[in-house]
């Protein structure tokens, strides 16, 4: 990753999207952990910790429908972009983004 990389990690709806994509799968893989957690706090009986992590799993899936409809919203305007500029999709343009 260069230097320019890192002082504009957003500068495409593209590379936007790509983190977005990492951010919904990490939420998904902590969910999953989160509830392993509640179920193990559930068997020994520690409800304070029980209610931590179902707190934690509500707001994992907060953010979970944000990150989704974040994706949506970035897809639209990409499409809108496309419509604006109009760019249209050719051989060599999908083989420029492989």
């Amino acid at each position: 990753m260069s230097a320019q990389d890192i002082d504009q990690p957003f500068d495409t709806i593209e590379s936007t999207q790509e983190f977005l994509d990492v951010l919904a799968a990490t939420v998904l893989d902590v969910m999953k952990e989160v509830s392993a957690a509640r179920a193990e706090a559930a068997r020994d009986n520690a409800g304070r910790r029980e209610r931590a992590l179902e707190l934690a799993a509500f707001k994992l899936k907060m953010l979970g429908c944000y990150t989704h409809k974040s994706r949506r919203a970035l897809n639209d305007l990409r499409m809108l972009r496309r419509l604006i500029m109009n760019e249209r999709l050719t051989v060599e343009s999908v083989i420029g983004t492989l």
